[in-house]
């Protein structure tokens, strides 16, 4: 017979890996993901002239605005 002291049972631990560990885990980094997108789009709507915004289908009040929200906000 073996002792088991000092070791530890991972399926006793509350413990689970893979991608059941976290349900939120995927929620959270596709939200970030989109976060960093938009501020993404946003930065780069800013460095264009009016005529590229023309050509994306923007008036400069509209690419005004959409430049103007913050990041997470759609």
């Amino acid at each position: 017979m073996t002792s088991m002291s000092g070791t530890h049972d991972k399926r006793s631990s509350g413990m689970t890996s893979g991608p059941t560990a976290n349900p939120t885990a995927g929620s959270w980094l596709d939200r970030l993901t989109s976060w960093r997108e938009r501020r993404a789009l946003r930065r780069a709507l800013a460095r264009m002239d009016a005529h590229l915004w023309a050509d994306l289908g923007f008036d400069e009040a509209a690419a005004r605005a959409e430049m103007d929200k913050p990041f997470w906000k759609d």
